[in-house]
């Protein structure tokens, strides 16, 4: 005999399948710790930082401090979501011809000639440039400034093919650095950032770019500048004046970012306003980068309204304690801590999310509840049956 479920049975079961999807869509999201999607804070000396997601204006974002080689994330948003990420590519490119430069003995006051090549097609894209000729003779500094300052493409191009001999050996070479640096989201496709399908990043990639780039004191002192005049040659005898872009949208936008310290921008239509950038305070530097921002004033306002966040929630002296997101680091000891583990405690356990385990508990009513209505169901059907052939007989 074939047993089915009463409609009623089945329309209980649809519903209440229909509602434990729906809460674990809802809050599932927010209970994962590790995952890309869910808006995460650390925590400051036991305290939430507190810069909510109504308040950023870019759609990803990743704010990560580091000590001993380890990073600590106090703020992430789809930090691992493979975005484009516009001139924050020439972070790259930037670092990898340092890297050749120096391999091949070059010295920053070295001259390079600018051929047509490196600037053949910017115009046509309205690309942005430093400014630099064809045939124009200028030092590797100049197109350092160049290519960080006024985001030239013109610099990146030229850098590239005279520290590589070629553009698409240069890139292959930033693909090797970036596999070096542990940059596991970043396909390098060109040295300048202009959109290309094959070419993306990620928010968590660019922090940890931007801190192997500051980690090199004359690439540090680029990233801080505001203004640079390159020397002065047959195609501009006084020099191009540079203008960094971080004052150029501060200014447009009305917001200060003199609370930046220092950082390289990034734009085109398919990636937004993207920004990378880091800051000083006390012994602690914080590296911060964002993509997707809508406004030509949503990523600087991001950037200084997340460092004056943390100016007013770090404590002006005594210990810090950095609690990461999945992680605990002591950044500033206190004076006689050994740092040996405490009896008792494990020093990698962290305390169960409220939230992840009350989905698990609720949940687990949900199935038992759908468990128990199809078994209920099911022999109330049976006693049905039974009870109708009963009756058949004695008729």
């Amino acid at each position: 005999m074939k047993t089915t479920i009463p409609t009623r049975a089945r329309q209980t079961c649809v519903f209440v399948f229909a509602c434990l999807l729906f809460f674990f869509l809802l809050t599932g999201p927010l209970a994962a710790e590790d995952g890309g999607d869910p808006y995460n804070t650390g925590m400051i000396n036991g305290k939430p930082f507190r810069f909510g997601q109504d308040d950023l204006n870019s759609r990803t974002v990743c704010l990560t401090v580091f000590s001993e080689g380890e990073a600590r994330d106090l703020l992430r948003f789809r930090q691992d979501e493979k975005v484009y990420v516009a001139s924050l590519t020439k972070l790259m490119t930037g670092y990898s011809a340092y890297l050749l430069l120096e391999e091949k003995g070059k010295d920053l006051d070295d001259k390079a000639t600018v051929q047509a090549g490196d600037l053949e097609g910017l115009a046509a894209l309205n690309a942005s440039i430093a400014g630099f000729q064809a045939g124009e003779r200028v030092s590797f500094r100049d197109l350092f400034y160049g290519l960080m300052l006024s985001s030239g493409c013109d610099a990146a191009n030229t850098l590239a093919r005279e520290s590589a001999g070629s553009i698409s050996a240069f890139v292959e070479r930033m693909n090797q650095d970036a596999r070096d640096l542990g940059l596991s989201d970043s396909s390098f496709a060109n040295t300048t950032g202009l959109f290309h399908a094959d070419y993306v990043s990620s928010s968590r990639d660019m922090t940890q770019l931007l801190k192997a780039v500051r980690e090199i004191d004359f690439l540090r002192l680029v990233l801080e500048s505001r203004y640079y005049t390159s020397e002065g040659t047959e195609a501009h005898p006084h020099g191009i004046s540079m203008v960094h872009y971080l004052s150029i949208y501060g200014s447009d936008s009305g917001v200060d970012t003199k609370i930046i310290d220092g950082g390289k921008t990034g734009q085109i239509r398919q990636a937004g306003y993207c920004l990378a950038s880091f800051k000083q305070i006390g012994d602690l530097v914080f590296y911060l980068s964002t993509t997707g921002a809508e406004s030509q004033s949503g990523h600087v306002s991001d950037h200084a309204a997340i460092y004056q966040a943390l100016l007013d929630q770090l404590p002006a002296e005594g210990e810090i304690e950095i609690t990461g997101i999945g992680d605990k680091l002591a950044l500033n000891p206190a004076p006689g801590e050994t740092g040996e583990d405490v009896p008792g405690e494990d020093p990698e356990e962290q305390p169960e999310s409220p939230l992840t385990a009350i989905t698990v508990v609720f949940l687990a009513l949900l199935i038992a509840l759908v468990l128990a209505l199809l078994i209920t169901s099911l022999i109330r059907r049976r006693m049905d049956e039974e009870a109708d052939e009963k009756k058949g007989k004695k008729s």
